[in-house]
């Protein structure tokens, strides 16, 4: 049971008070007892998706389950790209709009957890939570449909295909999934290594940017016994390996974090015969934007000149990923205020440092203030696999403490 209501405003069991102003809640029913209605739903609607995980691009079930529950709800919603769902709680034009945002996408993990509701797909798993993301944005959604007379403004649900593969927040909002207008986005993650009931939160940058690069080394083919009439591409990429890391040693501060991971390397066709072609790839994160050019320019040069030096020759191309993530720290208050007032989140952990992981709710970040923050999900007492494994697992207790959250937060925004 959640008091959270009751808590931050004793005098008020009937009422939310926002702004100076009385918001009777719907039928009188407390906002506590309606979160723990739409807990219930919400777990029982997580177990079936994490039933039937899908790929980026191909949630068309999960599109379907999601469309049908809005629909039941009396929500409108519209379908953006294949798979992709906005839903809206919509108000008034002249009102302040609220987006929230739930990515829908599995990953090809087997799952080696026997659960009840474990995945029926083998090779497939929803090793991410992105099904916990879905279920507790549709349990927020529930919550504040029964009190839409009472919201002081708009509210957007986006499910978004594709966050692990193509980057789906981009080409959502290239098809508008923010217009007319959104004032503020706000997204969670779950996070096994903080238990159920914790949230975290983190001011300012997040999670790093993320390019990949592919080098290709020429080098001349020879037999093995004939060294001198060959150029050794395989010797060339390892100095090129190696050169890499003195890149982030000695060309980038100490104080600021930058990564460079060679991650695949291909070369060589015969034990006996020196390679004439080796195909680099990897990936370079950093935390802004000079850095994030500094390190393509750095490695480019390096690899070229080390090639040289070894007779070969480098081919170096990157492809561009997702931005660094940053929040708003104004909307990061209004979340740390929003969970002040939630007995039922036992502790809110302020994380210090940003990670070097990537996240594409960054794309939404460049263009509307918000929020990304992290949902406790481990289970107490007892060590908890990591995302993107197969023995991954979350105490479904946090459901119920992110739809708290966002419900609350939604709330103190569009005051």
């Amino acid at each position: 049971m959640w008091h959270g209501i009751n808590q931050c405003f004793p005098n008020t069991e009937k009422q939310l008070i926002l702004r100076g102003r009385d918001f009777n809640l719907v039928s009188h029913v407390k906002l506590d007892e309606l979160v723990t209605e739409s807990e219930k739903w919400a777990v029982s609607v997580r177990q079936d998706l994490h039933q039937w995980p899908e790929l980026g691009n191909e949630e068309c079930r999960t599109s379907e389950r999601i469309k049908r529950e809005l629909s039941i709800l009396n929500i409108d919603y519209q379908e953006v790209l294949s798979t992709g769902v906005v839903g809206t709680i919509h108000k008034s034009a002249e009102k302040k709009t609220v987006a929230l945002r739930a990515d829908m996408d599995a990953l090809p993990i087997q799952e080696t957890v026997l659960l009840p509701f474990a995945s029926r797909r083998k090779g497939l798993m929803h090793a991410c939570g992105h099904d916990v993301h879905m279920a507790v944005v549709l349990g927020t959604a529930r919550v504040l449909n029964e009190i839409k007379d009472e919201i002081n403004g708009n509210v957007k649900f986006i499910f978004q295909p594709a966050e692990e593969t193509t980057g789906g927040a981009r080409r959502m909002m290239r098809r508008g999934c923010l217009s007319p207008r959104t004032d503020f986005i706000l997204g969670l993650h779950v996070k096994p290594d903080l238990p159920a009931g914790t949230i975290g939160i983190k001011y300012g940058k997040v999670h790093a940017s993320s390019d990949t690069f592919h080098i290709t080394v020429k080098g001349k083919h020879s037999h093995g016994a004939y060294p001198e009439m060959g150029i050794d591409a395989i010797a060339a990429a390892a100095q090129i390996i190696c050169g890499a890391q003195s890149i982030v040693a000695r060309n980038v501060s100490p104080l600021n974090p930058a990564v460079i991971t060679f991650g695949s390397v291909h070369g060589g066709t015969a034990v006996n015969l020196i390679a004439d072609t080796v195909i680099m790839e990897g990936t370079i994160r950093a935390l802004d934007s000079f850095s994030r050019e500094f390190l393509k320019i750095r490695l480019k040069e390096m690899a070229q000149s080390t090639a040289k030096a070894y007779g070969a020759r480098a081919e170096v191309k990157f492809k561009k990923g997702y931005p660094v993530l940053t929040n708003d720290n104004i909307v990061v208050d209004a979340v740390r205020n929003a969970v002040i007032c939630e007995t039922a989140i036992e502790k809110v952990v302020e994380l210090k440092e940003p990670t070097m992981g990537v996240e594409d709710f960054s794309y939404y970040l460049e263009k509307v203030p918000g929020a990304f923050f992290f949902l406790g999900s481990g289970f107490k007492g007892r060590e908890n696999d990591g995302i993107h494994s197969g023995g991954f697992e979350v105490d479904e207790k946090c459901i119920g403490i992110g739809i708290q959250l966002l419900v609350m937060s939604v709330l103190k925004l569009l005051e």
